[in-house]
């Protein structure tokens, strides 16, 4: 298990204060690369995050927000397509172990067309993994089960795989994080962690929300595989919190965090 912090897109403009307190507490890194980030910084930008970054594992978090990747409106598609592999001189540059991308899939909008969103997002993942040449990890955000995501990885090839954002499927899941194990043991990539009160996404520190975190590191624990654990508290207070709990379930090494 690797440990790495949330950097929200705007701390990537210069504010850089909060990608170095991250690497400072002895942990990586997953990157939010915004649309509105990629559209702004220049590759000499990131190059200053790239140095700062050293050697610590980091992750992306591909841009979503008016994107979807099974998209019915081709121009829609075409246009999260594009978005999409504009990553890969940024995939070049930082060699991110994981990147991750929200499926696009909504239980109220896709499935009367269920087929064709499937199709389309095949397409869009496949090209990714060639192109990208990395391992990306499918999110769960409004998924009540594991079905759509499961029904996609089964047709990508082996450098796809999930990420379970606990969180999501605490607001939205109406399969318990068990079920969500199961359908994905040997293709977890990587965990968002952070917590809420089971009605809004609040991004909270483990243990502030009512999400069952003693029950989520027994069964983590059960992997064999290799995962990224990402502290998805969007406070930096909070991320602080969630990597202090860490270290009192021994999940990570002594002085790391202090």
């Amino acid at each position: 298990m690797e440990v790495v912090g949330h950097i929200p897109s705007k701390y990537l403009k210069g504010d850089y204060g909060r990608i170095e307190r991250t690497i400072g507490r002895g942990i990586g890194v997953e990157l939010q690369i915004s649309s509105d980030v990629m559209d702004t910084l220049t590759l000499k930008d990131f190059g200053i995050v790239r140095s700062l970054v050293g050697e610590r594992t980091v992750t992306f978090h591909a841009p979503f927000l008016d994107l979807n990747p099974g998209a019915m409106d081709s121009y829609v598609l075409e246009a999260t397509r594009r978005r999409f592999l504009e990553l890969k001189p940024l995939v070049n540059m930082f060699t991110p172990k994981v990147i991750v991308f929200h499926t696009g899939f909504h239980p109220q909008k896709t499935p009367h067309a269920y087929d064709r969103w499937l199709e389309r997002s095949v397409e869009t993942f496949r090209l990714l993994c060639g192109e990208l040449e990395t391992k990306i990890a499918l999110e769960n955000v409004f998924e009540e089960d594991p079905k759509p995501i499961i029904d996609i990885l089964e047709r990508l090839p082996e450098n796809a795989g999930v990420c379970i954002d606990v969180g999501h499927l605490n607001l939205f899941s109406s399969v318990p994080l068990d079920g969500w194990i199961e359908a994905f043991r040997s293709r977890i990539f990587e965990f968002h962690v952070h917590d809420n009160g089971g009605t809004t996404d609040d991004h909270l520190a483990i243990g502030k929300g009512n999400f069952d975190f003693d029950r989520f590191f027994t069964l983590i624990d059960s992997l064999n595989s290799d995962y990224i654990l990402t502290l998805e508290a969007k406070r930096e207070s909070e991320q602080v919190e969630s990597l202090n709990y860490l270290k009192r379930r021994g999940k990570v090494e002594q002085g790391i965090g202090d």
